[in-house]
């Protein structure tokens, strides 16, 4: 299988119209492109993380991004991002599910000074209201071995202590602005949003659902009070013969009592 082809940028993020094969990239040190996706779930605030294949040339065995993967030469962002979700974690979804968020640019030097990395990262955001069951998840052996929720907050606090389990992210600079845009949009706004949604719902089924309910109630109401004040007063009518009262009179002041209670007229 011929070796993957990149484009080969300037430090700037421009491209040179040079591809070479990715071995050749990251042994020069040429700036190219990558992508970066997270599959968040907001409703237990917590990331998806994979557990990188021991036998990768770049920090095996640890734990790093949802997915990720090179932009081949001539390839786009969003392609390649959809690709990369589809080969290692055994998903497909929409292009309308991955949100780009920012780029940065990643520059380090590992393996002893053989596997240079001057990167620029297209980081993509997925969201879920619940977590992907793990076992929905199809891996890639040669790229993962393993995945796991983790809350993002213990995700941030374990990359800023340099975990040695974890690939490293400088959380105070650049890579930071993920946490920073998870904890605006999904923590500080909760209630805003669940008031949001719950207007967003009423718009839907609920309100003709609790329309008919309630319509139907007060139709029962209206007839079991009727009949109690009618069945009371004819009682007090039927065994009191010096008792005496316009019945007419009396159903209409029953009726305007009800309309008066409920907006409405009776069933009669």
């Amino acid at each position: 299988m011929a070796e993957e082809h990149l484009d080969v940028l300037t430090k700037s993020g421009h491209k040179t119209g040079i591809s070479k094969p990715r071995g050749d990239v990251h042994r020069d040190g040429d700036y190219h492109r990558a992508v970066h996706m997270w599959i968040f779930a907001e409703n237990t605030q917590q990331l998806l993380l994979q557990r990188r294949a021991d036998c990768k040339d770049s920090w095996p065995g640890l734990w790093d991004i949802s997915s990720a993967g090179h932009i081949s030469a001539g390839d786009s962002s969003l392609v390649t991002a959809r690709r990369e979700l589809q080969e290692e974690l055994g998903i497909v979804l929409p292009k309308d599910a991955f949100e780009m968020i920012f780029i940065f640019l990643q520059e380090c030097v590992i393996n002893d000074g053989k596997y240079i990395n001057n990167e620029f990262n297209d980081v993509y955001l997925v969201t879920t209201l619940d977590p992907i069951p793990l076992g929905a998840f199809t891996l890639q052996e040669s790229e993962v071995s393993a995945v796991k929720y983790i809350s993002y907050e213990e995700y941030r606090s374990l990359l800023a202590k340099e975990d040695p389990d974890y690939v490293p992210y400088d959380v105070n600079v650049q890579y930071g602005r993920l946490f920073d845009i998870i904890e605006q949009r999904y923590k500080e706004n909760t209630v805003a949003r669940s008031l949001a949604l719950q207007k967003q719902l009423r718009l839907y089924a609920s309100v003709s659902l609790n329309a008919e309910v309630v319509n139907f109630l007060e139709f029962v109401t209206s007839i079991i009070l009727l009949l109690l004040l009618k069945a009371y007063l004819f009682a007090i009518i039927s065994f009191n013969p010096l008792f005496s009262f316009n019945w007419d009179k009396l159903c209409f002041l029953c009726n305007t009592m009800f309309t008066i209670l409920f907006d409405h007229e009776p069933f009669s």
